[in-house]
């Protein structure tokens, strides 16, 4: 099938509207001008028309089944599930950063980049008393969480 003009795009948007009943009188004789000399909207008109007769005339179908739209509740519900997530998820995320700068910080003057450029192994903390506070510090801040959770609910 060939490029359509702009034109006949726009013809084609009023072939609806006509035969829906809503195109002005100067649009409809726009359209009337333009399926004259333009044979492919002739036949996209006389399809469309074809097609509309048919659904107009076509019983009504009765359903076996009736349908139940949701109620406002549960959209609520599924928004406040959304949010919810979006909030574990962004507190996941800033949790890890905090964690990530702690790991990194260390308070000692040596990080875990400097200790691991120095040496050829894997990146260690080198000192037992930093492990220890890290872990410290990690414990402390999971617990203060857990607290707030136990809290909020």
């Amino acid at each position: 099938m060939g490029q359509l003009s702009t034109n006949c795009e726009q013809i084609r948007g009023a072939v609806s509207e006509s035969l829906d009943g809503e195109l002005a009188e100067i649009d409809h004789a726009r359209l009337e001008a333009h399926l004259a000399h333009c044979a492919a909207c002739r036949a996209y008109s006389a399809d469309a028309k074809g097609t509309a007769r048919l659904l107009r005339e076509a019983p009504l179908e009765q359903l076996d089944f009736p349908i139940a739209l949701p109620s406002r509740r549960l959209a609520l519900a599924r928004r406040l599930q959304v949010t919810a997530a979006a909030a574990a998820l962004l507190v996941t995320v800033g949790l890890s950063a905090v964690v990530g700068s702690v790991g990194s910080g260390g308070g000692s003057g040596l990080s875990v980049s400097s200790a691991s450029a120095s040496s050829a192994q894997p990146a260690k903390l080198r000192f037992t008393e930093q492990e220890l506070r890290m872990l410290y510090r990690a414990s402390s801040a999971r617990d203060g969480l857990k607290l707030h959770g136990r809290m909020t609910m």
